[in-house]
């Protein structure tokens, strides 16, 4: 299966690749932006995203964090499904790593390369703010990933804005010969990257009109009633504008916590139509990281929208103390029914439940607070 759906992307890989050659139009290779993967009742996609894996990092520590993680979704997982039911796809929303060198790149890759040996998953890596502000080309960190045999990344010289565009379509039998019955999209949601070594001029950026145009394209060869989901890392301004909704009296189903911003920097020059397009064309759910102090999320109108958990123990994170009379810290207290202290810290899990109740396009989300105690760790999920 992987082998198969790599086979497109690596045999168009010399005339595509980023570092020479003509700039290719995407809409002539609309094609070469797919993986495939084979579609089953209860797929499940683990969302991490803000690991932060650094040069202060400690490697051992963040392994140790790691590993308690993926247990606790492997047996969440199977208490729920049966013993054979199993992580299927990890999408890694954004900093992964944050002003990291070769090794610390090399060595997380050879983690995750390990852990999906071990659970048999493949992974997606999506670029964020941090992730290409390292002691690398940003050409290096492709061709790690690209060489990665788990990893699901494509990236070619092209017309289309930003570097981890590509989609992954789930299908009958895994390759692109049968029906697509969901399709997730992978987009850089213009994580402030340079195209060099280390630049300290960096700024936060959007969701690109030739991007909502590329995505619409793919889901039209796909099929206009397969149903979508996104991933990537900066939240766009149209959060604000769902959180303004809910808050000015709109009865969208709405839970977790919101403890700072969560769009860009509000400036219309960085605004998207990514939300407003795909809620027009079966997008059921877009999720992102990068606000390390809010998983809000908030179901508007069919669309489910919302953060996912900040992974990892690396760099700031929310403090949730039950005491705290701060309205928002009251008002997720009350949606996830948690009356201690944690941490806002674990990951996010989509379940793709269609065939369960016959209705295409359902599935199910929770997300994971896991801390570590010396007394036992806390762990908890929470369904959407």
């Amino acid at each position: 299966m992987k082998k198969m759906s790599k086979i497109l992307p690596l045999l168009i890989a010399p005339l595509l690749l980023t570092s020479c050659g003509k700039v290719s139009k995407y809409a002539e290779h609309l094609d070469d932006y797919v993986f495939t993967m084979k579609y089953h009742q209860n797929f499940n996609v683990l969302q991490l995203t803000d690991i932060h894996w650094n040069a202060n990092s400690s490697i051992y520590e963040s392994k140790n964090y790691m590993d308690k993680l993926f247990k606790e979704v492997d047996d969440h997982i199977k208490s729920l499904q049966g013993a054979n039911a199993k992580i299927d796809l990890v999408e890694l929303t954004g900093d992964t790593f944050m002003l990291s060198n070769t090794y610390q790149v090399r060595s997380f890759i050879n983690y995750i390369e390990k852990k999906a040996e071990e659970f048999g998953f493949l992974y997606a890596e999506i670029y964020g703010n941090h992730d290409r502000h390292g002691e690398y080309h940003p050409n290096w960190l492709a061709k790690q990933f690209t060489n990665a045999p788990h990893a699901l990344y494509f990236e070619p010289n092209d017309d289309l804005y930003g570097r981890s565009n590509f989609m992954i379509n789930l299908t009958e039998d895994g390759t692109k010969e049968t029906s697509v019955k969901w399709q997730i999209a992978n987009i850089d949601s213009g994580a402030s990257f340079s195209e060099s070594s280390i630049s300290p001029f960096r700024d936060y950026d959007y969701i690109r009109q030739d991007q909502v145009d590329w995505w619409t394209q793919e889901h039209a060869a796909a099929g206009l009633d397969v149903p979508g989901l996104a991933y990537y890392h900066i939240p766009q301004d149209e959060n604000l504008k769902l959180w303004n909704e809910v808050h000015n009296g709109a009865t969208y189903k709405n839970k977790f916590f919101k403890l700072e911003e969560f769009a860009d920097n509000g400036n219309e020059e960085y605004a998207s139509n990514f939300l407003d397009n795909g809620k027009t064309l079966n997008l059921k759910g877009a999720f992102m990281g990068h606000a390390h102090n809010v998983d809000w999320t908030v179901d508007w109108d069919g669309l489910v929208v919302g953060l996912g958990v900040k992974t990892g123990i690396e760099l700031y994170y929310a403090h949730v103390d039950p005491e705290n009379p701060d309205p928002a810290m009251q008002e997720g207290l009350a949606s996830v029914g948690i009356n201690e202290k944690f941490d806002l810290i674990g990951a996010s899990l989509v379940t793709i439940t269609d065939e369960e109740d016959n209705i295409e396009g359902k599935f199910d989300l929770e997300h994971l607070y896991l801390n570590e105690r010396e007394s036992g760790d806390f762990v908890k999920w929470v369904k959407f």
